[in-house]
């Protein structure tokens, strides 16, 4: 299956709808099923469950050029790939239990630990409340990170952190929270989910103890999500640039104007600005994802200097392309302050996007503390 060629060909489908995924504040049922014949639910199954196995630069193309149609449509198809990866660090029994019937599994999660997890014959009993769950509504599958406990208290490991276990259950053992009322990537349905007392078996989940292998495989998936977030960023200012170009050659003046927009001096350097700026950024995440995949395909633990390289090459990358929308957002003119307007949407998307832990300053700050030899706390991620 190509799935690059069969998005391509989606993705005037995928703009036309957008509106509707926004105002809906989820994917359509119907673009669900547009997305899962594609093969984007699928990019990152295992072959062996019939998945497409891309590796995962050619993953984030595909969600860069689907970010150019909508940026809720590719931040949703990106944290499916997200929750493969994640599924796919699980025991056998459980990932043979997700793919059960068949590869195309709408998977959802949260990272953060904001559930806990108390140990009952078996398994775990799970309680707790997950922001930014995107595709909760479509979920069939959820991973929940969640802080083991015993005897009421939080567990540690012997360096005092807390311990952690990522839990996957199915989505009817979870209620969705209506949350999602946000300034952009409205489509995404990133609403809380809650569970109250669900029971999660002892092998299905992902144990987060530092220096196991388990652990590590977790560890580098989840440290690849920022290029996936850093793919939309650019994908969105690629739509950007396109939308302030559509304009000026539509024949546009500014009020007041006797030049047209496309023969203004000032526009053309504006523009052309942002469309280096633009070229960088994407030259980053392209070479940050090669090296990336390079390091976790060779199954050798990634150090926290390469993990905190990978998320502040995408903070960076989020950043300009941010600044790349701002651009197009301002050249637009006062056409763009409304709700109509494509690049006032993608202008909400890219800032909502930046808002994201992992497109934060912090990162570069590691980087720096590492690179001196100074003692910094990296976290697991």
């Amino acid at each position: 299956m190509d799935v690059r060629k069969a998005v391509g060909e989606l993705l005037p489908e995928v703009a036309k709808r957008a509106d509707e995924v926004e105002a809906g504040r989820k994917l359509t049922d119907n673009l669900v099923d547009d997305l899962r014949a594609a093969g984007c639910l699928r990019m990152l199954v295992p072959a062996e469950y019939g998945g497409l196995g891309l590796p995962m630069p050619q993953a984030l193309r595909v969600i860069e050029e689907l970010a150019t149609a909508d940026g809720s449509v590719a931040w949703s198809v990106g944290q499916v790939g997200l929750s493969q990866l994640i599924i796919g660090c699980a025991q056998k029994a459980t990932v043979d239990a997700v793919y059960a019937d068949g590869p195309d599994v709408y998977a959802a999660g949260a990272v953060a630990p904001k559930g806990r997890a108390t140990a009952i014959d078996g398994g775990w009993r799970i309680t707790g409340q997950w922001p930014f769950v995107t595709g909760s509504q479509h979920a069939s599958w959820l991973y929940l990170n969640c802080l083991l406990v015993s005897d009421r208290a939080v567990q540690v490991s012997e360096s005092g952190t807390p311990l952690t276990r990522i839990m996957l259950l199915p989505a009817a053992q979870a209620q969705v929270v209506d949350t999602w009322h946000t300034l952009g990537l409205r489509g995404t349905g990133s609403h809380d989910i809650a569970v109250a007392g669900a029971t999660c078996l002892a092998a299905q989940g992902v144990e987060l103890v530092e220096g196991s292998p388990e652990t590590m495989r977790a560890v580098n998936s989840i440290a690849q999500s920022s290029l996936i977030i850093a793919s939309v960023a650019v994908g969105v200012a690629t739509g950007a640039i396109d939308d302030a170009v559509a304009l000026a050659a539509g024949g546009k003046r500014p009020s007041l104007s006797a030049t047209r927009l496309a023969a203004s001096a000032t526009f053309q350097d504006r523009l052309g600005e942002a469309h280096t700026v633009l070229r960088a950024a994407r030259a980053l995440l392209r070479d940050e994802a090669e090296q990336a995949w390079e390091r976790a395909s060779c199954g050798n633990p990634t150090s926290a200097q390469d993990r905190a390289q990978t998320r502040a090459a995408a903070a960076q990358v989020t950043t300009l392309a941010a600044s790349v929308v701002d651009t197009a957002y301002g050249l637009a003119g006062g056409s763009a302050v409304y709700d109509t307007s494509p690049v006032q949407r993608r202008m909400r998307d890219v800032h909502t996007a930046t808002q994201h832990f992992v497109a934060g300053r912090n990162s570069y700050a590691t980087v720096g503390a590492l690179l001196v030899g100074e003692p910094v706390d990296t976290g697991m991620f």
